[in-house]
């Protein structure tokens, strides 16, 4: 029917333009409306047109938007494979990817992806790898502007468990940037979050490069590890830290040398780092002697046990040193 009416259309066009006088106006430059119907219908016999907004297409005329929450080259078909899997067993990908038309695009493409990075990823693998060149990529196109763009993105992302607390920093340390001019409590505003929420999150894509480095997968470092890690880097220990992050980082590389199976996990890297941050906890420690006397017996508590050192010198009675003892005990041990 959606066929019959289209070729309607067109032919009475047709004979509109056939019944003007000769010497009526000559009509202004369009593009041959017979050429887009063509167009139409045969995206419409092939299935790729779903609805308005909705096109199945090549991932090939997709590039993914250069302010895009994922980090592309991270992606392989070990942590897409439950995606893979899904499209592999459905024949087809269910929910769209956002994308946005590009106009005179000097590489080519057609799209600009702005939420979908996994989709993408999961049917350009089935097609290329599998050769299943009957699925394409479901998009849905919109009109958007940079700031709605981001919007809309972390809006479908943002109950997503596969996009990585540091994907998230990165991606709204630069929006802070490029759309709010630094304000941060008008960017929550406009999300619909909390400032302490959104602070967390910008300032874990703050951390110095050295510690991103110590970790093996830069989406393991989570948002509580931010938190508390950029005080301790603030404080007089910071080269300290620094240092144990680099050393972490060579001992990954090399890890990574051999395979990658002994990588640090990213928990791991941060009690590391945590601990290193934190000045040593001084050892508690208690002087005795007899009364009146000076101290001949020093008792400190370390690691849950109790260390006595007896200055030999001094030569306590033995009743002196046994009430030294007890004294020191009951100072130190509750």
């Amino acid at each position: 029917m959606a066929r019959k009416k289209i070729l309607a259309n067109a032919v009475t066009a047709a004979r509109d333009a056939t019944d003007k006088p000769a010497d009526a106006e000559a009509p202004r430059p369009q593009i041959n409306p017979f050429a887009q119907r063509e167009g139409a219908l045969s995206d419409i016999a092939q299935g790729r047109v779903r609805d308005v907004r909705l096109r199945m297409v090549d991932p090939k005329v997709c590039r993914m938007w250069q302010k895009h929450n994922r980090i592309y080259d991270l992606l392989n078909s070990e942590n897409c494979a439950d995606l893979i899997s899904s499209i592999r067993a459905q024949g087809k990908q269910e929910i769209p990817a956002l994308v946005r038309r590009l106009k005179d695009d000097p590489e080519g493409f057609e799209y600009e992806v702005i939420s979908g990075a996994r989709r993408h990823f999961a049917v350009s693998y089935l097609r290329e790898e599998e050769n299943r060149k009957e699925l394409f990529y479901l998009v849905e196109v919109r009109d958007l502007e940079d700031e709605e763009a981001f919007r809309f993105a972390d809006l479908e992302n943002r109950g997503r468990q596969d996009i990585s607390d540091y994907e998230r920093g990165r991606e709204y340390m630069k929006a802070l940037a490029d759309y709010y001019g630094g304000n941060m409590t008008r960017m929550a505003e406009r999300m619909e979050v909390s400032k302490a929420l959104l602070s967390s999150y910008v300032s874990l894509a703050k951390l110095p490069r050295e510690i991103l480095d110590a970790y093996g997968d830069p989406r393991e470092i989570a948002v509580r590890h931010g938190q508390q890690l950029n005080p301790l880097l603030k404080g007089d220990r910071r080269d300290l830290v620094i240092e144990r992050a680099q050393e972490i980082a060579k001992a990954q590389d090399q890890a990574r040398s051999i395979g990658g199976t002994n990588l640090m996990s990213g928990s791991d890297v941060f009690k590391l780092l945590k601990a290193t941050g934190k000045p040593p906890v001084k050892p508690r420690e208690a002087k005795e002697g007899a009364a009146g006397g000076l101290p001949f017996l020093t008792a400190r508590v370390e690691k849950g046990t109790l260390k006595l050192d007896v200055d030999l010198a001094a030569k306590p009675n033995p009743e002196d040193l046994a009430a030294a003892v007890m004294r020191a005990y009951k100072r130190l041990v509750k």
